[in-house]
This record gives C-alpha cells, structure tokens and sequence, in this order.
C-alpha cells in the first residue's frame, strides 16, 4: 500500500507540474512587431531586436520580429493582423487608424538625401522647395513620403521598392536624390560597392532630419503603453540600450565578408 501511494503521489505531482508548465506557456503572451524588409536586415533592425525582445521579456511576453517587402509591414500593423509596427517617427501618429504611439521613442534616426551628380548640397526637408530635382524614397517608409510631398512637386516624387534599386537609379542618372535612413543606406551601399565599385560616388547630399523612432502598437494593446513606455525608459538610463547599439553594430562589422 505504501508504494502505490507513494505512486500515486508521484504521478500526481507530475501532473501538477505539468499542468503549471502548460498554464505558464498560455499565460505568457505574444508579441510581434513588424517593420520593413530593409530595416529588418539594417544595424537598425538587429537594435530594434535586441532592444524589444528584453524590453518585452521584462513584462512578461515573448517576442518576434517579422520584415516584410515594399510597404506590405504598415497594412499588416493597420488590419490588426500584427501586433504593431516597431519603427516609426513621432508623426505616423497622423497617418495611422488603428496603431498608438509608445510614448517613449527608443532611439533617434537621421535621413539623408544621396546623390551621383556632383556638387549637390542641402538641409533639411525645406532645401529641396523649388530646386527641381527627380527625388525618390523607399515604398512604405511615411516620414519621407510625408514631409517631401510637401516639398517635391508630385510628378518629381516616386516611391522604389528598395533601397538598392533607390542606389542603382542614381548611378544610371535616372534620379537625381534618393532618401534614406542613414544606416540602411550604408549597408546597401557597402555591398554594392562590393559588386560595382562606381557605387563609392554616391555620396550625402545632406542630412534632411534627425528623428526620434517609437514603437507602435494595435489599439488592442492600449494598457501596453505606458508599461513599455516606462521599460524602455529605465533601459535607456540603466545604459542596456546603448550596448545593444554596440552589440548591434559589431555584428554588422563580423557579417561582413
């Protein structure tokens, strides 16, 4: 009698571990976060990763990170088929239904203006009113389509798929700007520098704004906001999101061949 109580109380206690396990995992929520294909495979991308999936971890959510092509991650985000969009300035608040802003930006991000025709110069979203210039930027990335539909005449204004074919139009002198986030822009520019070395004439015309980047997340997550919000603040001060930016970088420097 003994053993099989002794039995029993094993097989008992195997259960309610298993069932604690199992309430642990359906308890735990998930979280996906998407962003472009490009800023996914940037330096951008491998911060943005490092920074939420702690910052996630911390309120108890497991995470992933998903890119997408050609403007497709925003509808994803606005349909409520994601959870939110990772990287978006202050002013998508505007252009968005469905997503709030974190209010707390993670970091900032500059966009520059490249050029292959010598002897462009500019600053600032402004420095392009009037002067002409055949200007693209990539296919759902909204601060640039926002602020240079203020300022480029709309038959001198396309949206590219990506930032490659951005750099590649340049080089053949069928655009005259291509505007991007500075670090996606150096990496697509370094590896077709690699390919082509007539790439290394492509140059920063001028910097054209330093923005604060948020996270963005589906109205169903509202009680999300300030959670993460005071998160993220705490991982800026405590220094962790600043060695994820170097982490971040020093695995771009090693993936390179």
């Amino acid at each position: 009698m003994a053993q099989v109580s002794g039995y029993r109380f094993f097989a008992l206690s195997l259960l309610l571990l298993l069932a604690f396990q199992v309430w642990g995992a359906q308890g735990r929520g998930n979280i996906t976060l998407v962003s472009s294909l490009e800023t996914r495979e940037s330096p951008y991308g491998r911060w943005l990763d490092l920074i939420y999936r702690d910052a996630f971890a911390r309120l108890g959510y497991d995470f992933q990170y998903q890119g997408y092509p050609g403007g497709r991650a925003p509808l994803l985000a606005e349909q409520g088929q994601v959870d939110g969009e990772i990287h978006r300035a202050a002013s998508y608040q505007q252009q968005t239904r469905t997503l709030q802003r974190v209010p707390e930006p993670h970091f900032a991000v500059s966009y520059q203006a490249y050029a292959h025709q010598p002897g462009i110069q500019l600053q600032g979203w402004h420095s392009l009113q009037g002067t002409g210039y055949r200007v693209e930027f990539r296919r759902g990335a909204k601060l640039p389509e926002m602020m240079l539909g203020k300022v480029v005449a709309p038959n001198r204004l396309f949206a590219i798929a990506t930032a490659e074919q951005g750099m590649g139009k340049l080089l053949k002198g069928r655009s005259d700007l291509y505007v991007e986030q500075t670090l996606i822009a150096s990496q697509a520019l370094a590896a077709l520098t690699r390919q082509d070395p007539g790439y290394a004439g492509i140059y920063s015309a001028g910097v054209m704004e330093l923005a604060d980047s948020y996270v963005y997340l589906h109205e169903r997550h509202q009680d999300l906001l300030a959670p993460l919000a005071g998160v993220i603040r705490q991982m800026k001060q405590d220094g962790t999101v600043a060695r994820y930016e170097q982490q971040a970088m020093a695995t771009e420097g090693t993936s390179q061949p």
